[in-house]
């Protein structure tokens, strides 16, 4: 009996140790504890993309751990780790535990957490007929103005409604960049007082800022999910907040189809895919109706939550930094006049872009992206990694890389002019990702922030609560980040 429960144990330290043991050349990083890796040691108090650069300053940019016994996670810091991997074909697949495909029906659908031909196939449909629609291009402009002017009128409505002309800008921005979304998705504007709508919104922002990726990827099986609902919650991942989203989709989709006649030319993007899946009805075709939900759902919330929250950096920046707020006030009144700022003023506007493109670099809001997976084993600085390591690529790192940038931790709109004044683009300033898994709403998403940020700039004067210091710039802690909710003293300008 003894002798039978000394072999048991050794054994079991055999297996243990087994488990422990790395593959060759594996990235270094900290071991954690036996069957569950680093899990328990996931960091739950600060942004996890921090966690990450403070792990590469001790390990190196190419940090390696286990979640669970068998998967690695591999954590990509700085601007020489990121390009390389960014541009590894190799690692650009995407996870598919339980937990990352639960607000997706169960299965891999959508733009961003798909990959293989599946992933080709549906980005490059959708990246080309939203350029047909507008993304990117001076046609949507108007849209992006009407918005703008509503916006203008509500933030002056609320100003002059307080006696200290305190406005409370949580959320504000969010209504007016999803209608200039959806009217390229959906073909439909949405009031800003609407309250089931906002309540949509609200829903999206809570689950974005509900956990970290490191918790998502990892691997839970599927019979303890169905045994325990409440799991993917505790974990972060608060996919019945995507109920309400799927069935306002699904409506828009029924509804499209309900009010057009064959032959009818596409009014936006949900009647491009309509057609497009009509076309492939014999064909063991990709493009499905929960198919088309999962991609709306993706550019919904990906494309209003991320540049919303950028927006409101810009105002808070603003706050912070008073006089480069008025500098930039002066530059648009001396180019633009009494009119608010076009697209068509950029090229003159270099200040103003510095400003953005600065902010955008101290508080990028998907500081991770997506989580990456290694589709076979592949190198990445010299190091291994396995097949089916998850990896982490921290944008943020490449926008704080000391060695590229000298002195990232100082708020200089300056550093991104030449000597002639002229904006010019550092390479790695990348907050929208590069090569082939770069954000496909960049386009829209850069000319969205421009005029929004040069039209609050040159309506109104931003400044802190009285007698309060200005509101903070740290972001809140989630799947992507944005503003923490603040108020501030808003004096609208006479022109």
């Amino acid at each position: 009996m003894a002798i039978g429960l000394i072999l048991v144990y050794v054994l079991l330290i055999a297996f243990l140790v087994k488990l422990s043991l790395r593959p060759s050349n594996f990235p270094p990083g900290p071991r954690g504890v036996p069957l569950l890796g680093f899990a328990p040691f996931l960091p739950k108090n600060e942004p996890f993309f921090r966690a990450m650069q403070k792990m590469a300053e001790k390990y190196g940019p190419v940090t390696g751990f286990y979640l669970g016994p068998f998967l690695p996670f591999i954590s990509v810091d700085g601007h020489k780790a990121v390009k390389e991997a960014l541009h590894n074909n190799d690692l650009n697949g995407r996870p598919s535990g339980t937990l990352v495909i639960s607000r997706t029906f169960g299965k891999k659908l959508g733009l961003l957490i798909v990959d293989g031909d599946f992933w080709q196939e549906q980005r490059r449909f959708t990246l080309r007929h939203l350029r047909d629609l507008g993304f990117g291009k001076t046609s949507i402009e108007d849209q992006m103005m009407g918005e703008i002017s509503d916006l203008i009128l509500d933030i002056t409505g609320a100003a002059k409604s307080d006696p200290d002309h305190i406005v409370d800008f949580k959320a504000i921005f969010t209504v007016s960049v999803f209608n200039i979304l959806w009217a390229i998705i959906g073909g439909k504007r949405y009031q800003r007082d609407d309250p089931a709508f906002k309540q949509l919104l609200a829903n999206v922002d809570l689950f974005l800022r509900g956990g970290n990726i490191a918790q998502v990827v990892i691997p839970v099986p599927a019979f303890l999910v169905r045994l325990f609902p409440s799991l993917p919650s505790r974990l972060g991942v608060k996919d019945e907040l995507f109920v309400p989203i799927q069935q306002f989709i699904e409506k828009s989709i029924d509804e499209h189809v309900s009010t057009r006649s064959k032959g009818d030319a596409a009014r936006d993007f949900i009647d491009v895919y309509l057609d497009e899946m009509e076309k492939q009805l014999e064909n063991d075709s990709t493009f499905t109706k929960k198919q088309l939900i999962a991609s709306v759902q993706d550019l919904f919330t990906a494309g209003s939550d991320t540049s919303s929250g950028t927006i409101g950096f810009m105002v808070l920046y603003m706050i912070n930094y008073p006089t480069i707020q008025q500098k930039i006030r002066e530059e648009i009144e001396n180019v633009c006049g009494d009119s608010l700022p076009s697209l068509a003023h950029r090229a003159s506007l270099p200040f103003t872009d510095a400003f953005i493109t600065e902010v955008m670099r101290m508080s990028s809001v998907a500081p991770l992206g997506i989580p990456h997976l290694a589709m076979k084993e592949t190198q990445l600085l010299g190091f291994t990694i396995p097949k089916g390591s998850i990896v982490s690529v921290n944008i943020n790192s490449m926008l704080q890389d000391t060695v590229m940038w000298g002195d990232p931790e100082n708020f200089r709109p300056e550093r991104h002019l030449d000597a002639d004044g002229k904006l010019f683009r550092n390479e790695a300033f990348t907050p929208f990702g590069i090569g082939k898994r770069i954000c496909l709403g960049e386009s829209l998403a850069r000319n969205t922030v421009f005029l929004f940020t040069a039209a609050l700039a040159k309506t109104f004067e931003f400044k802190s609560l009285p007698n309060k210091p200005p509101p903070t710039l740290e972001p809140t802690i989630g799947f992507v980040s944005g503003p923490q909710p603040f108020k501030a003293v808003v004096v609208p300008l006479v022109h």
